[in-house]
């Protein structure tokens, strides 16, 4: 079967946000059940990791029947008039940022000429314009359901203007949404959560689920150091979520923590910290900000708890299937795990108030006994339910019986 997988990012290298990791590791299986030609953007902010564009391209052609690289870049000034476009017509700012006439036309030409059975669009605002011109099987994948995540954002931002823009952007996702989802033969949402989100908006869209999931052999578990004080947080910190989630962790959490333990430190690792994140790590010496780094596992490794304290967002955390996978005890509000079917106490501790999030660290940091069984139990858990092997082939059995099927 021929596959066209359109992506709105590079996928390369091999790990990096949630978003890489579960499209990339979904398309390695893939390949081994049917043809992919892939079309992706390279945005400003991949060249910030990939400054040789000929390196990813050797990489992808491993798996890929085709691989097409498109440039795309977006300056402040057209920002700015996408924006203000947004506003006036009513059109999501988020669909305006991933058209582009050079990618609708390479998709038609590819559909076309490489005989396509089935189009993988890997996320909403890329391909609608030319959804009538397609007369093949058509795919949408929603990483997170994009209107109930800038719903959250509106809820929880006290700047009167952003509240404004952001609930006017979540009535326009949602209407786009409503408008175009079920002109997909399928929409894939990450969990049942978000499978639920979608159809409240249009019982008439078609929704599957397909999970995020880990490369349980890339992060490999490995036990905790039972005399380790520090504790961790991976994530790309210019998503807005995450950065949120950091400054209300250093604001609210860090300082009764290193009161009670004067020897703790912390690590933060992803792309893009904001300039307030850095001056925490500025005021204190056991706070590290790392920014982005190649391999986030021998700092894993060396931590004694992962920290997932979101207060807003979508989808499933990609981060704590990491984290289960390389062995390291996880304590996490209620929004940070939701969507994943976790036992609380059994394969991670929730927290949603301050006493609590300093309560259940302060748990793992003082009952051995209590990390080992939590990380044994959780890394058994993402080998049986979530390893991308076992997804991959979920999807590349879904995708071969909607094509043999003829479901449109």
């Amino acid at each position: 079967m021929q596959i066209l997988w359109i992506s709105h990012f590079l996928l390369f290298p091999e790990t990096g946000y949630g978003g890489l990791q579960r499209s990339r590791n979904l398309l390695k299986v893939l390949i081994k059940y049917h043809d992919v030609h892939l079309i992706c953007y390279y945005r400003n902010i991949d060249k910030n990791f990939v400054q040789d564009i000929k390196l990813a391209e050797r990489d992808l052609k491993k798996y890929c029947k085709n691989v097409y690289i498109i440039p795309h870049e977006l300056g402040s000034i057209k920002k700015a008039f996408l924006l203000l476009k947004s506003i006036i017509t009513r059109t999501p700012y988020s669909a305006y940022i991933y058209r582009s006439r050079q990618l609708l036309k390479q998709s038609l030409e590819l559909i076309s000429d490489k005989s396509i059975d089935l189009v993988h669009s890997d996320t909403i605002g890329m391909i609608e314009p030319i959804l009538d011109k397609i007369g093949v099987i058509k795919v949408l994948t929603h990483h997170d359901v994009e209107s109930h995540k800038m719903y959250r954002r509106y809820e929880n931002e006290e700047n009167v203007l952003r509240r404004i823009f952001y609930l006017q952007e979540h009535t326009s996702i949602k209407k786009y949404e409503k408008k175009y989802c079920r002109k997909f033969d399928l929409n894939i949402a990450v969990s049942d959560m978000d499978k639920g989100r979608l159809e409240e908006i249009d019982e008439g869209i078609n929704v599957g689920v397909i999970q995020n999931g880990v490369d349980c052999e890339y992060f490999k578990y490995s036990p905790r150091n039972a005399m380790s004080r520090e504790l961790i947080f991976t994530g790309a910190l210019d998503y807005y979520p995450n950065a949120k989630a950091m400054l209300y962790f250093f604001g609210k959490i860090w300082p009764i923590l290193k009161s009670k333990y004067p020897e703790l430190k912390v690590t933060i690792i992803g792309k893009h910290p904001p300039a307030q994140l850095h001056s925490f790590g500025r005021d204190c010496n056991d706070i590290n900000i790392l920014g982005y780094v190649d391999d986030i596992r021998p700092h894993v490794q060396r931590a004694k708890v992962f920290i997932c304290p979101i207060l807003e967002g979508g989808g499933t955390r990609i981060k704590i299937l990491d984290a289960f996978s390389q062995g390291i005890p996880v304590v996490s509000t209620i929004v940070g795990a939701e969507g994943l079917d976790l036992e609380n106490g059994k394969h991670i501790l929730l927290a949603d108030t301050i006493a609590e999030f300093v309560d259940r660290v302060s748990d793992l940091l003082e009952n051995d006994e209590l990390s080992k069984r939590m990380s044994l139990f959780a890394r058994k858990f993402v080998e049986e339910n979530y390893s991308y092997n076992i997804i991959g082939k979920k999807m590349a059995t879904v995708y071969n019986g909607m094509v043999k099927n003829n479901v449109r």
